[in-house]
């Protein structure tokens, strides 16, 4: 139906203006709500790309584009492409956005502010010229005919001029509202059509770049499951050993508990028995085929050296290398030498084709190693074995006695201390046996030789270069025959020790090892120790005619003399007043006695 179709000013023209304006009202009525929407939608993109930067931010904090092992081992490499695809996704929104603004918010701030206003003001100019019109037309017509021609005109001339202001606002408005009621067909369809077409490009663009990236997603989806289905076994197998450890600690407590009254006695402790001797021997034996086992471990109290003299918690290892070392932590959450990882998962990442070229470069530093732990070792071949500490009182003690350092242990309950012990003790054992199998390559059966059925030539002995290979294989037997057959031989010249196997080359003596220590602390100028089984080569003809004429027994009479006269000058008395140490006396004592006979010969 077409609109004003006669201009003429009726009231039929009347009634479409306001009918138009009635329509324009609720158009911009509608047109209101629909910027509060496109405003709400504008804010509610521009907050979504803000999302996706802000997600893929966190994602590249998370581990993606970082090239450290946390990283590389949480997938870092393939998070970066993801963070990529979501930062291209996050253009294409900030894109869409920027389309819905311009098409739909500016248009319509455009239709609201320009083409509404100009009707608004076009009705506006409209009423003023009507009621212009209204007083020109009601001036001219009560005119009387008595009027003046010049009045007449002029109110004439005024009623033609508001009537051309009243035609100009009137045909102004119809073109405002004719206007909007045009727009209004086209204007809105095209800019819903331009933002469906934005959209269309928006999903399009979305839609290439992730088809692009199908195949690289369900390679990854696949290796996720591989790996959930890896950890899975893993985590049933560490089920599974942990099971068996707590069962294998259980058994090896309740073995340990029913073994430890046989082992109370320093008999039982100094004496290992055959059958714990060879199981020890046969686990040492495999480390000559690079297969280092662990005999034992576990937490042990370690009495610290400092003068505080207290006790700390260290973790202790007995292996099958004859090494016994204890770890210190220095502060990393780490337990253990290195985390569990099988060996197949290790192996499945690494030639896997989304980490393959990423692993390699860390799969070294995926382990953490005895680099984050202070590792300190006691050499157990110079080492004995003590079942008390220095101080009698202290309960579940042991010793580990060595020339450089004593170390005072306890442990948690009895029997641990006793399977420690044991266990040492045995280690200790194949060391020396292995060493005299190394002198005597042909030697099977170490413990069907012993030393008191070695028969010991002394000429054969002094002529060892020229001798059979049988009397070089008895030499270290030979030795310890002859040092301790010498008068007061079988007992430490130091504190009466029996058969001490330790000895000072320069002084003529023998001693027990926490002697031998000592003697070491005093410098190879006062005292050169060596030992009478470790130490084979250095038992010279010459070297072993000097202990018979010396001897512990000549020895300490010369010494103890001369120490009771400095005392008895000092002190005039007749009373030593630093007395001869027992074997069961602490270092302390022993070094005060040794030194005190330092200074009567050397000073």
């Amino acid at each position: 139906m077409g609109a004003f179709i006669k201009l003429d000013d009726s009231p039929m023209f009347q009634k479409q203006i306001y009918s138009l304006e009635q329509t324009t009202e609720e158009l911009k009525d509608r047109c209101q709500r629909l910027y509060k929407g496109c405003k709400s939608f504008i804010g509610a993109l521009g907050e979504a790309c803000n999302g996706d930067t802000t997600f893929a931010d966190s994602l590249e904090a998370f581990g993606g584009g970082q090239d450290d092992p946390v990283s590389v081992s949480i997938g870092g490499p393939v998070i970066t492409k993801f963070i990529t695809a979501f930062r291209e996704l996050a253009s294409y929104k900030d894109l869409l956005r920027s389309q819905v603004e311009h098409v739909l918010i500016d248009r319509l701030m455009q239709f609201l502010s320009v083409d509404l206003q100009d009707a608004k003001d076009s009705r506006q100019r409209f009423d003023k010229t009507i009621h212009a019109y209204d007083q020109a037309r009601e001036k001219f017509a009560s005119l009387k005919k008595s009027a003046r021609d010049d009045i007449v005109a002029e109110l004439e001339e005024d009623l033609h001029n508001s009537k051309s202001a009243f035609e100009r606002s009137r045909f102004n408005l119809v073109n405002a509202l004719m206007n909007i009621e045009a727009k209004k067909k086209y204007e809105f369809l095209e800019s819903f059509g331009a933002i469906m077409d934005a959209h269309l490009r928006y999903f399009k663009l979305g839609y290439d770049l992730l088809s692009q990236m199908e195949p690289f997603i369900h390679q990854v989806l696949t290796y996720a499951q591989q790996s959930k289905e890896l950890a899975n076994i893993e985590q049933d197998k560490l089920a599974k050993r942990i099971q068996e450890f707590r069962t294998q600690a259980e058994l090896h407590h309740l073995e340990a508990s029913s073994n430890a009254g046989a082992l109370t006695t320093a008999a039982g402790i100094n004496g290992v028995t055959m059958s714990s001797y060879k199981n020890i021997e046969t686990i040492m034996l495999s480390t000559a085929k690079g297969e280092v086992q662990t005999i034992k471990q576990g937490y042990l109290l370690k009495r610290s050296s400092s003068l505080r003299a207290d006790w700390k918690r260290r973790f202790f290892v007995l292996d099958s290398r004859g090494a016994l070392y204890y770890h210190r932590f220095k502060g990393t959450k780490t337990s253990g030498s290195q985390p569990f990882q099988s060996t197949s998962s290790a192996e499945h990442i690494h030639n896997n084709r989304v980490f393959g070229r990423f692993r390699p470069r860390h799969h070294r530093t995926s382990s953490l190693g005895e680099e984050n732990l202070g590792c300190h070792t006691v050499d157990l071949r110079t080492s004995t074995i003590k079942i008390d500490a220095e101080d009698t009182d202290l309960r579940l003690c042991f010793r580990i006695i060595s020339p450089a350092k004593t170390f005072t242990l306890q442990a948690e309950n009895e029997a641990d201390r006793m399977d420690w012990m044991k266990k040492i003790t045995g280690v200790i054992t194949s060391l020396l046996n292995s060493h005299l199998q190394q002198l005597n390559p042909g030697k099977n059966d170490v413990e069907n030789n012993s030393p008191t059925g070695v028969s010991c030539d002394v000429r054969a002995l002094d002529n060892h270069e020229n001798s059979s290979d049988d009397m070089k294989v008895k030499r270290a037997d030979c030795v310890s025959q002859i040092l301790q057959e010498i008068p007061g031989n079988d007992l430490c010249a130091e504190c009466s020790a029996p058969e001490p196997d330790w000895a000072s080359l320069n002084l003529g003596i023998l001693m027990c090892i926490e002697c031998s220590g000592v003697h070491r602390n005093l410098g190879v100028h006062i005292s050169k120790v060596r030992s009478i089984t470790l130490d084979v080569k250095v038992w010279e003809p010459t070297i072993l005619d000097l202990f018979r004429t010396l001897g512990n027994a000549y020895c300490s009479s010369v010494w103890e003399e001369l120490l009771l006269l400095q005392n008895h000058g000092m002190n005039g008395s007749n009373a030593l007043s630093v007395t001869k140490p027992c074997p069961e006396d602490a270092i302390h004592q022993k070094e005060k006695y040794i030194q005190a006979k330092r200074c009567t010969l050397f000073n």
